[in-house]
């Protein structure tokens, strides 16, 4: 049968359905109770859902399935995510140019984060994270931040992945300093430092850093050459957002 516009209206309905079974405190939900709660047929419901893992509207989380990184981004983006987006594009601009390195703003959803917005360095040999790449909070700089000094990340990654939970200790620390490195974490050769990104709640809301080869980036470098700009640069956006600091600050080694 030739697929027709109320068919096409039909089926975007079905998936209305399926996604909005996905709630707070239901946020993973097996096959069996999608069709329950959708009130769908069960082989409608299996081949909708299997399309939209597909095309990541919905991701599978061991043996069920819960809303995609996807339709988080979009979310992100047309909310409070595009202010901190557009807030960051002449800081990251400013941050490539001070450390000549790929400049990167992060976001979190659930227990991953998830690359918004990138100035990349102009250097022959660079490290080049693109806008849409998803990654674990427990491996690199910009996730140690997040867990640092968000509570919500902390509990996340507490209840899907226990195992990778960071030492408090650690955390404290990246608390007290204001920033967090990584090398070679999370893939070989490369380096991070990030810091946090508030708003005028005095909520993290994302956090930006630089990433380089960790031959450029080490730790005898992180402090005296990369700390500073990447703090000040978090500095900057937070108080684009409203969030009030008295001044960008200096870090010392």
């Amino acid at each position: 049968m030739p697929e027709t516009a109320a068919n096409r209206i039909l089926v975007l309905g079905k998936i209305r359905q399926i996604m909005d079974c996905f709630t707070a405190d239901q946020p993973t939900l097996s096959l069996s109770a999608i069709r329950k709660s959708a009130g769908l047929p069960e082989s409608t419901t299996q081949r909708l859902v299997q399309n939209l893992v597909s095309e990541g509207f919905l991701d599978r989380d061991g043996s069920g399935y819960r809303i995609g990184l996807a339709v988080a981004r979009w979310a992100i983006n047309a909310t409070q995510g595009l202010d901190v987006i557009q807030a960051s594009r002449p800081v990251l601009q400013s941050l490539r140019e001070q450390t000549q390195e790929s400049s990167v703003l992060y976001v979190r959803w659930r227990h991953y984060r998830t690359v918004v917005a990138t100035a990349r360095s102009q250097r022959a040999i660079t490290r080049v994270l693109e806008v849409g790449t998803v990654m674990p909070l427990h491996l690199g700089s910009a996730g140690k931040v997040f867990l640092a000094f968000d509570e919500f990340a902390r509990q996340e990654l507490l209840t899907v992945a226990p195992d990778e939970a960071l030492p408090t200790e650690l955390l404290d620390q990246i608390r007290s300093q204001g920033w967090a490195s990584s090398f070679e974490e999370r893939e070989p050769e490369v380096a991070s430092v990030s810091s946090p990104v508030f708003d005028h709640h005095g909520n993290v809301v994302a956090v930006v850093g630089i990433v380089a080869p960790s031959s450029r980036l080490n730790e005898a470098t992180a402090v005296p050459i990369y700390t500073t700009p990447v703090v000040n640069a978090a500095a900057l956006i937070s108080s684009a957002l409203g969030f009030e600091l008295p001044k960008a600050r200096d870090i010392q080694p």
